[in-house]
């Protein structure tokens, strides 16, 4: 379990459950924002390009039991948009900077491992 996980735990323990009075109310809402505040954390905002490259990779893991790599993927995205046969989503990877590739790269990953589980 991550350590972001872990916090979370901890702060969802915190929550009092008692009579409902101003400063349980208080208490309870300062945490329940700080844990929304962590979960947000945990989910990271991919731009219009990452999310379309994101979307075409699931979907291609979704068709085939194969275990193809991701980065072979990624190349016939590369290669079909040198060969100009692009679609949106051969388009929109050519448009991600190294770090967004990186990015949407490690989102992928962790659906991955989850779809696994």
């Amino acid at each position: 379990m991550s350590k972001l996980n872990q916090l979370i735990g901890f702060l969802e323990e915190q929550l009092t459950v008692s009579e409902p009075t101003p400063d349980y109310t208080r208490h309870n809402q300062e945490i329940i924002t700080y844990i929304e505040y962590l979960k947000s954390m945990k989910q990271p905002q991919l731009n219009e390009n990452q999310q379309i490259v994101l979307d075409w990779l699931k979907d291609r893991f979704n068709e085939t039991e194969i275990k193809a790599s991701c980065t072979g993927y990624l190349w016939k995205l590369h290669q079909s948009y040198i060969d100009d046969e692009a679609d949106e989503a051969g388009i929109a990877y050519e448009e991600l900077s190294y770090e967004e590739e990186a990015e949407m790269v490690r989102v992928f990953a962790e659906w991955f491992e989850q779809e696994r589980k």
